[in-house]
């Protein structure tokens, strides 16, 4: 990075402003070629709403920007795109049902001399970029038959066949592997060389040292601070985000278990085979693994979205398999790992969202008291601390943490006995992840079971009384929280024993 030269972009008092919100308030920030420029904070500090307004997806109403040195004023993403700028959105922007070289340089194939589409160079150049992420599939391979990480590459593959001058990524690890991730960091260092400019937004605050020169803090709309990354430390941007100290990252306080609430006899689905696991009442079960280990095909099998054999028990009483119907009446909850698709009703209000699951606690005579349902929505809203300016606003106006929050509270009505959380805090900042740790520990002291899946190993270590650790389908190891250490865990979802061999040679 040489700030020495001009910066490739440059924005100065940015303001934008939606009904009831000032989403940014004079905000000021600059990109330099070479350069990976982090940005952080709070969902609903404003950082979607400026990359939106760089991709051209939102018009600003003050402040000016210039692109090398040139006024400009997206009024599309396609003026963006023009510029050679390119958006790698958390929520990727690819068409299933197109190969993958055809949604790598969708827009601009490649032509031959009578202006045909040259798919012999289409599908070589789709092979050569997505190779050289280490992805080894067929170029003509349909985009929707791949894994959301294998998608997530696809989409930054697209970016590098624009030769893009400018590259927004917006929580791209999300759902890599950490191979994966450090192909990513790799092709991140390639563009640097080439002296792109990257704008890289993460919640995962160690990526940012790993992988940024500078940082800029957003808080409520606007800019608190920029700095070179070794000039900061963890606490520090995690102190500019909230706007207080957080000195309990983890609340988490003794768990006093009580009685076996949910259990999986033999359970086999897909990859899984022979899964047996138990969840009592007051206790926070964390299930952990590697991408493709299968703690997300469990969840859904517990909750009867996937077919199975073998046998699930709710306080004892067996559930009905393929029947999430059958699942939520006996006190069983779900909350997955993709909240766009398969938890929110986007263009639902907030209070639609939280009381879908509960209607019939409102209901009498075939009609819904709506008065009963606005209260409970309003005392959940107030409860989990869920920022929107009114419960009738559109769920899908709302940061991604208060999105989450509101999924949880649509739960938390419902008063299951074992609620499953599916990567709970993915996509979500520092701020809410606290929040709900704490939800989380609140929630089994007040009885409840609750099984927690996720690929992050410092949460699952933070906030459970029991991990069960899979790999390939299978239970590879379990721990009590004092007997969890990070290196047992990681051999165990790499599927090694004690002994360092790997778990398949010991079983023959």
């Amino acid at each position: 990075m040489d700030q020495s030269q001009n910066a490739i972009l440059e924005m100065r008092g940015i303001r934008k402003v939606f009904p009831g919100v000032v989403a940014l308030n004079n905000v000021d920030f600059d990109l330099y070629g070479g350069e990976v420029h982090a940005l952080v904070g709070e969902n609903g500090a404003g950082k979607s709403t400026l990359i939106k307004i760089i991709s051209g997806l939102y018009q600003r109403d003050g402040g000016t920007m210039t692109l090398n040195g040139k006024p400009v004023d997206f009024r599309s993403p396609a003026d963006a795109i023009a510029e050679r700028i390119k958006v790698v959105y958390q929520e990727l922007d690819l068409v299933p049902t197109l190969s993958i070289a055809e949604n790598v340089f969708l827009g601009h194939y490649p032509r031959g001399r009578f202006g045909n589409v040259d798919w012999r160079e289409l599908n070589r150049r789709a092979t050569e970029l997505v190779g050289s992420f280490g992805l080894d599939i067929d170029p003509q391979t349909p985009v929707g038959q791949l894994r959301v990480a294998e998608q997530q590459l696809v989409e930054i593959a697209r970016a590098l066949s624009l030769q893009a001058q400018i590259i927004v990524m917006d929580e791209p690890t999300s759902a890599l592997s950490p191979a994966e991730v450090d192909k990513l960091f790799s092709s991140i260092r390639r563009f640097k060389q080439s002296l792109c400019g990257i704008i890289y937004v993460s919640h995962k605050l160690e990526e940012i040292y790993q992988v940024a020169d500078r940082v800029t803090v957003f808080r409520d709309g606007q800019c608190i601070i920029t700095k070179p990354v070794a000039e900061t430390q963890t606490h520090d941007l995690v102190n500019w985000m909230v706007g207080r100290e957080l000195k309990e990252f983890f609340p988490k306080t003794e768990a006093r278990p009580g009685k076996t609430l949910l259990e999986a006899r033999h359970l086999s689905a897909g990859r899984l085979h022979d899964f047996n696991l138990t969840v009592r009442a007051g206790e926070v079960v964390g299930l952990f693994g590697l991408l493709g280990a299968g703690i997300h095909t469990i969840a859904r099998a517990l909750f009867g979205d996937v077919s199975y054999t073998g046998e699930v028990l709710l306080d004892g009483k067996p559930l009905k398999p393929g029947s999430p119907t059958d699942a939520i009446s006996k006190g069983l909850g779900l909350l997955t790992e993709n909240r766009r698709e398969d938890g929110l009703v986007p263009f639902q209000s907030v209070q639609t969202n939280i009381t879908l699951v509960a209607l019939q606690k409102f209901a009498s005579g075939g009609w819904i008291h709506r008065r009963a349902e606005t209260q409970a929505a309003a005392e959940h809203v107030h409860r989990l601390s869920i920022k929107t300016p009114s419960l009738r606003q559109k769920i899908r106006l709302l940061s991604g943490g208060n999105q989450q929050k509101a999924l949880m509270a649509r739960w938390l009505l419902q008063k299951p006995r074992v609620l499953i959380l599916s990567e709970p805090t993915r996509g979500i900042d520092v701020g809410s992840k606290v929040e709900i740790y704490r939800l989380i520990d609140s929630m089994a002291h007040e009885g409840m079971g609750v099984l927690v899946m996720s690929t992050e190993l410092p949460e699952i270590m933070g906030i459970a009384d029991r991990i069960v650790v899979m790999y390939e389908g299978r239970i590879t190891g379990e721990f009590t929280r004092a007997e969890a250490t990070q290196e047992r865990i990681i051999a165990a979802a790499a599927g090694m024993t004690g002994n360092g061999r790997p778990e398949e040679a010991v079983a023959a």
